[in-house]
């Protein structure tokens, strides 16, 4: 159908890709049509919030991964009065384990962020004229003048369904040359599942990330079958409030979802020699699988700029490598950057040695 004309025709394709990306999730909450209430996806959403949150004093984010969190952030750093609701425990549940989140949101209520934690919405309140004027949940009323819903994506598939194979959510499932159980469609970004290889299954997982690698691949495979999909361990990165944080697969949290025993240990370490004018904090985390030590996952956190190891930790997991591969894998030292064990080496060894003791 011509949007612009309302005409309909058809037409023929020899290769179809579908390319049609996610949608914010729009939760049925009674209230949820009320005035300046607003999705945060694209470009022109975007530019909404930063006109009606100019007016705005006190502003509710609904949702506490990286959009929300982010969101939080900028409101809180412009004065603004910001409460975060989230029906999850903790924020950034996905991507970080409680070491990290109980530093992150301990920083955030010392700035003056109300956090509305284990609380589902239950209704938005608006006035007279339509505006919304609170967010209610189980525990009690909080006041807005503004409210940002970033509560997920789904993926924006109607047109194939039934067509195509599909996981339950309507996430297109490709295979390695990012085919569809239809060989003459491609798929690739937030339309499709991923290869999750901490896993080895398929798992939704919309990022830029994926999206783009996916997008080259389909460019690479639509003549015929030639470069093949490496999978994705939804490795990520956050700047929040000083704090520079990346991660990469699996969480402890997360592991038991996803049917993977694991252990995991955390280390707190300088990233150089203490003789150096000045050294930082990181704050690490490995987690791996029981049996075979093999790495699943990884997170790191510190003042200083070391998220180009959530990098490093991808590729171990990607390419299956264990506590031991780590713990003494060859990495430079110089003192202006790192110590003579990298601090990814201190934190697989310190993996290793609690095998040992517990192999005894």
């Amino acid at each position: 159908e011509n949007l612009k004309t309302g005409e309909t025709f058809e037409e023929t394709y020899d290769k179809l890709v579908m390319t049609t990306g996610s949608w914010p999730i729009i939760p049925p909450i009674d209230g949820i049509n009320s005035e300046n209430i607003l999705l945060c996806k694209n470009y022109n959403q975007a530019n909404e919030i930063i006109k009606e949150s100019k007016n705005a004093e006190k502003i509710v984010i609904v949702g506490g991964g990286y959009i929300g969190i982010e969101l939080v952030e900028a409101f809180a750093e412009s004065g603004k009065q910001v409460t975060l609701v989230d029906g999850l425990d903790r924020i950034l549940n996905k991507y970080l384990d409680a070491e990290f989140t109980s530093v992150l949101e301990h920083d955030l209520q010392e700035r003056g962020v109300t956090l509305a934690l284990n609380q589902t919405v239950e209704k938005f309140v608006s006035n007279e004229s339509g505006v919304v004027t609170a967010v209610k949940t189980p525990v009690g009323d909080y006041e807005a003048d503004l409210v940002i819903l970033c509560v997920g994506f789904k993926p924006n598939t109607d047109l194939l369904k039934g067509k195509i194979e599909m996981l339950p959510n309507g996430a297109i499932v490709v295979d390695e040359y990012m085919r569809t159980s239809d060989e003459a469609i491609f798929a690739a970004g937030d339309s499709c599942a991923v290869h999750y290889n901490p896993t080895g299954g398929s798992a939704y997982i919309p990022l830029a990330t994926n999206a783009v690698r996916m997008g080259a691949l389909v460019g690479k495979n639509i003549v015929s079958p030639t470069v093949q999909y490496r999978g994705t361990q939804a490795t990520s990165g956050l700047y929040l409030f000083g704090f520079n944080i990346g991660s990469t697969g699996l969480t402890e949290n997360s592991a038991p979802h996803f049917g993977v025993e694991v252990r995991s240990v955390v280390v707190e370490d300088n990233y150089r020699p203490e003789f150096m004018p000045t050294t930082e904090k990181v704050t690490m985390k490995l987690v791996y699988e029981v049996g075979t030590n093999r790495i699943v996952g990884g997170q790191i956190m510190s003042k200083y700029d070391v998220t180009q190891s959530a990098n490093t930790l991808s590729l171990c997991v990607q390419n299956k490598m264990t506590i031991e591969d780590l713990a003494y894998v060859d990495f430079f030292f110089q003192p202006h950057f790192d110590r003579p064990w990298n601090y990814l080496n201190i934190l697989a060894q310190a993996a290793v040695e609690q095998e040992r003791k517990l192999a005894k």
